[in-house]
């Protein structure tokens, strides 16, 4: 979610437009620091909330002093970001601030089915806060959510792509296969599946280390690079060792330079029980890598692109997932031409993406 908000940013900056900003470094990062010192001297004002993405009694005195904030700088465009902030942010309408407001969800809470309190409670305040402004789903399957779960309008509704930097992210050569290597601590001669994403329910981790296990048998080369940090590392360490693979696992908590990881790997995986649109596959695709995929709603628009090296499974397959791994597998001699750079060059540019967002704020005046 991030990236799409730094991209968004600069984006606009590059097109002459004033750029604020509220956030949270509950969960910072450099790149974030490094954003918000780029809007202040850009002359934006930027507001640390200090909140988490969890709901919590602190979450009033956020919404306060987001008021203040909004009713000093006057916006003309109000543009939220997430559950939380989507929250917090569409909340200022109900207190007379003034603007047009957007709201991108990058993957509603409730798309993974869960029933109970808490997804009902999500369900239910996306239902009444998507009454106010106009909702910019990244995907048809996020949007197909919104108004047929939700049930909000259709005319609230405007589904646009995240975009990728094909000038950021590129296929890599040797020179930069070998760098990122060393860098990551992976071996030159490995077959590295690579996997990026907090370590979460959603991207339910499980499935991908047991559907591994067969294939770490079979082809004694295979490493999986692990890229992220989340609620659940205590329980994937566990899980680890309990299928005896720690030595074919490599894991970084985060890295400042996300190129490397794609410079890294032979393949990207992604077990994921529901997303928005994610800049993962976006990114891998740019880099034209083999993909292996859940057939999880909010994947939709990349599966069904015409992609020449997308393997897929049903969500929570550990079984097809293992069919899906071995299938790359055996297709890595075949050195087949791959389209995938080809795809996002055609129908997720920044320029194509973001401009779309640009269009939507000015088509609301």
């Amino acid at each position: 979610m991030f990236r799409h908000v730094e991209g968004l940013a600069r984006y606009l900056l590059a097109n002459k437009h004033d750029v604020n900003l509220a956030y949270s470094d509950v969960r910072g990062s450099t790149a974030l620091y490094q954003l918000v010192d780029l809007l202040r001297a850009r002359g934006g004002r930027c507001l640390n909330l200090a909140v988490s993405n969890a709901p919590e009694p602190r979450d009033f005195g956020a919404l306060w002093k987001l008021r203040s904030f909004a009713r000093y700088i006057r916006p003309d465009v109000i543009h939220s970001h997430s559950s939380k902030a989507g929250a917090l942010g569409r909340a200022l309408a109900l207190l007379g601030v003034h603007g047009r407001y957007f709201y991108t969800p990058n993957a509603y809470y409730g798309l993974d089915s869960r029933s109970g309190f808490r997804s009902g409670l999500f369900n239910l305040t996306e239902r009444a806060l998507g009454m106010i402004g106009t909702t910019i789903n990244v995907s048809h399957d996020e949007a197909t959510f919104a108004r047929e779960k939700l049930r909000i309008s259709p005319r609230r509704i405007r589904v646009i792509h995240n975009p990728v930097d094909t000038a950021r992210f590129t296929p890599a050569d040797a020179t930069r296969r070998i760098r990122a290597r060393s860098q990551l601590g992976l071996a030159q001669d490995a077959i590295v599946l690579g996997a990026i994403g907090r370590i979460s329910f959603q991207k339910d981790p499980h499935t991908l280390y047991r559907a591994l296990v067969e294939s770490f048998c079979a082809e004694p080369r295979l490493l999986l690079c692990h890229v992220g940090r989340g609620e659940m590392e205590k329980d994937i360490v566990e899980l680890t060792c309990a299928l005896q693979v720690e030595g074919r696992v490599v894991r970084h908590a985060y890295l400042e330079q996300p190129a490397w990881f794609y410079d890294a790997v032979d393949a990207v995986i992604m077990t994921s029980r529901y997303e928005g649109l994610p800049m993962t596959v976006l990114e891998a695709m740019a880099c034209d890598l083999p993909l292996i995929l859940s057939d999880a709603p909010g994947m939709g628009d990349i599966l069904a692109a015409g992609l020449s090296h997308c393997w897929s499974a049903p969500v929570e397959d550990v079984a097809a997932f293992g069919v899906a791994i071995c299938a790359w597998l055996s297709d890595i001699p075949l050195r087949r031409p791959r389209n995938h750079r080809q795809i996002v060059g055609a129908r997720f540019t920044v320029e194509q993406c973001y401009g779309a967002v640009v269009a939507a704020y000015r088509e609301e005046q």
